[in-house]
């Protein structure tokens, strides 16, 4: 006995549709002026998987400055040049300033950290032209959120004008001074602007320098004069002066005087050390190098140094005296002669000039 499938009508719906609509479009192609429309495209577009939504695009930020560097013009010196730079969120995102570095210490800035869409911040500058005299070009890095702005500079130039002018400058030199030297130093201050002044006080770091003040007939001038006195011990010379002036754009104006003060007589070395010496060695090495020493005498002033006697504390320790540079310099030569003793010793080597007397520590040890 035969058996018959039977077939679901959606089955069979599914395997004739695709004949009858092939039958349709041979049909209809077969008829003059019919268009038939492309099956297989029909098909691949009721196949084909629905195309993904596109991510939406990033709210960036967009930074826009109208202006980037900005001329203060003529300056007085000691004024403080101060200056919005605007900055102007024209994007969709937050606009972070995320980093702003002056070029030197002389300019402060401070600014808005974040920036809403649409709005408006500022990046403030000021420079003090205290240090300055000329023309000044300063500088400020920025770093923005913002691919297109990520890093730019700002700058603010200037022609700073020195109202109070300090000839030959506000700083001078004594150098190398000996001691029981007298130097002077002049200064001649100057108002630029023609508006009288007064120096009414003075301070001084170091209170051993003296000082004098002229005022011109018109106070439109005056000459500050620092004086050196002999009696100026050894050592630097930190001669900072702060004057106090009646000028209504510089109250305080600063001078400075540096040097060095020494005596013109030199000893190197202010000590001899003979470190630690084998007995044995040295009682059987006598001309060895190491019981040699060496002081030199140097006179800086007028070569007129004269040596008169050396001599030495120590029984075993020779003197002899040999001119480098005719009443100028000496070098004071120094031999440990055995036998020596073991332990520390202790003594000095004399030198009798006709400037001053020195006298050299010696020490060491024999072991």
């Amino acid at each position: 006995m035969k058996h018959f499938r039977w077939f679901e009508p959606a089955a069979v719906l599914a395997l004739s549709l695709p004949l009858l609509i092939s039958g349709i479009a041979v049909a209809q192609s077969s008829q003059p002026g019919v268009k038939v429309p492309p099956v297989t495209k029909v098909a691949a577009s009721r196949e084909a998987p629905r195309a993904e939504a596109k991510a939406a695009p990033e709210a960036l930020p967009e930074a826009v400055l109208k202006e980037m560097n900005f001329d203060a013009g003529s300056v007085s010196r000691g004024d403080i040049i101060k200056h919005d730079f605007p900055v102007e969120n024209k994007g969709k995102g937050v606009l972070e300033i995320t980093h702003v570095q002056p070029s030197c210490g002389c300019t402060v800035t401070q600014w808005d950290h974040t920036i809403q869409p649409g709005k408006s911040g500022v990046i403030t500058a000021s420079v003090n032209t205290a240090a300055f005299t000329g023309p000044i070009y300063k500088t400020i890095s920025v770093s923005t959120n913002d691919p297109k702005m990520s890093n730019f500079q700002l700058t603010i130039k200037a022609d700073v004008k020195t109202v109070l002018q300090v000839s030959p400058s506000e700083n001078a030199q004594f150098g190398l001074v000996f001691t029981g030297q007298k130097e002077e130093r002049d200064f001649t201050i100057t108002s630029n602007d023609g508006e009288p002044f007064t120096i009414t006080s003075v301070q001084s770091q170091d209170p051993n320098l003296q000082y004098s003040i002229e005022s011109a007939k018109d106070h439109k001038s005056a000459t500050f004069k620092v004086m050196l006195p002999a009696d100026h011990p050894a050592g630097p010379i930190m001669g900072r002066f702060t004057l106090t002036t009646t000028h209504p754009k510089v109250p305080i104006l600063n001078i400075n005087v540096f040097g060095t003060i020494r005596e013109p007589l030199m000893v190197i070395p202010q000590e001899v050390v003979y470190y630690g010496l084998n007995k044995s060695y040295v009682d059987e090495h006598p001309d060895d190098a190491s019981l040699n020493k060496v002081i030199t005498i140097a006179y800086d002033q007028n070569p007129d140094l004269e040596i008169t006697k050396v001599s030495s504390s120590l029984p075993n320790l020779e003197t002899s005296v040999e001119t480098l540079q005719p009443k100028q310099r000496y070098s004071i030569k120094l031999h440990l002669k055995p036998p020596v003793k073991l332990g520390d010793f202790k003594g000095t080597v004399t030198i009798e000039t006709n400037k001053k007397t020195i006298t050299v520590p010696v020490r060491g040890k024999i072991f």
